[in-house]
């Protein structure tokens, strides 16, 4: 992107990117990432040192085969606020085979049932559900969530996944098979549990969702051939924005928070419960001073809000966008301003 000044006056990080909407018009993205340390008690400080927006993503292995720890900068507009929980599900004393995690903010309300290692065993035709294991603390990624891949066939072309989570462990296709064992889901629907050999439950989880994944990937379009022949390379007509929001089911608000909201957390922390309010920041105000000298408001929303208990962070992240149909070259600077100065 060519060069043009930046004032950044917040003490937040800032980064900007180029990206273009539905139909390939250039579109400059304003990033502003305020980064807190989040206490035991709930307290939030202002990190002294703000980390850069992280635009290329991070996975938390190979980003062909694992769950997206932090998704890539690729929205240029996201219809609502995405909230992600990140760390591990904790056993409140010794010998926990099962407990309970939850958040709650603003509007929204989340339940997961987490239980400890167990596999399904299969012998002569019968099936069992060994009993749960006890733990200490298990990791909330959609690795240890319903889906999966069934590779046991050994015609490679009769493989199956779950599309839901292919991430996932539990997924058995609907294939005959000798004496089987698999490791079962440790993160599941309280009210929708595996409950056997073939069952299909929901993937359930606090993370980001991948773009190939479903339900999001319905929102992506169709790429058929009249596509191909009328439309290609902008996006499907029937192209729904909502792809962009890339938060869990049941994590993805209604409407922008409004960055004051309460929240609690429980079964994820070693205390077992933490509750705090988000710190009511108003949305930091672009301008963009663009050719012929003319200085455009370009609105943000907090349209990102990730809630790290393993690093005990919040990170709270707000977008705007602005046409421009020249391309970067016709942004000549930009000035962020927000109520809490740098």
């Amino acid at each position: 992107m060519p060069h043009f000044e930046i004032q950044n006056r917040t003490p937040f990080a800032y980064d900007s990117l180029l990206l273009t909407d539905e139909e390939a018009v250039p579109q400059f993205v304003p990033l502003v990432q305020a980064s807190f340390a989040l206490a035991p008690t709930g307290e939030l400080t202002l990190l002294e040192e703000q980390p850069a927006p992280n635009v290329g993503g991070e996975w938390y292995g190979d980003p062909a085969a694992s769950s997206p720890k932090l998704e890539p900068q690729v929205a240029f507009v996201k219809p609502s606020t995405d909230i992600v929980l990140r760390g591990h599900a904790h056993a409140p004393r010794s010998n926990t085979t099962e407990v309970t995690v939850g958040i709650s903010i603003g509007p929204m309300k989340k339940l997961a049932r987490v239980v400890g290692d167990r596999f399904l065993i299969r012998r002569g035709g019968a099936t069992r559900i060994s009993s749960p294991q006890p733990f200490e603390a298990i990791p909330l990624t959609y690795e240890r969530a319903f889906g999966g891949w069934d590779r046991r066939d050994p015609d490679s072309t009769r493989h199956r996944y779950d599309p839901n989570n292919p991430v996932g462990v539990g997924f058995r296709a609907d294939i005959d098979a000798a004496d089987d064992q698999m490791q079962l889901p440790n993160i599941e629907d309280p009210q929708q549990p595996y409950v056997g050999y073939g069952d299909r439950p929901p993937a359930v989880g606090f993370g980001f969702v991948a773009p190939n994944w479903q339900p999001r990937l319905e929102f992506a379009g169709t790429y058929d051939a009249a596509w191909s022949e009328q439309r290609k390379p902008l996006l499907p007509t029937d192209f729904d924005r909502r792809f962009f929001n890339a938060g869990s089911a049941g994590l993805i608000a209604p409407a922008y928070l409004h960055g004051n909201e309460s929240v609690v957390v429980i079964g994820a922390t070693p205390n077992g419960r933490i509750a705090f309010d988000l710190p009511g920041l108003p949305p930091p105000e672009c301008t963009v001073e663009v050719r012929a000298h003319r200085r455009v408001p370009v609105p943000t929303h907090l349209d990102t809000v990730i809630i790290d208990l393993d690093q005990q962070t919040l990170t709270l992240m707000w977008r705007g966008h602005l046409a421009v149909r020249n391309g970067p070259h016709d942004v000549l600077s930009i000035e962020v301003h927000s109520e809490m100065q740098a």
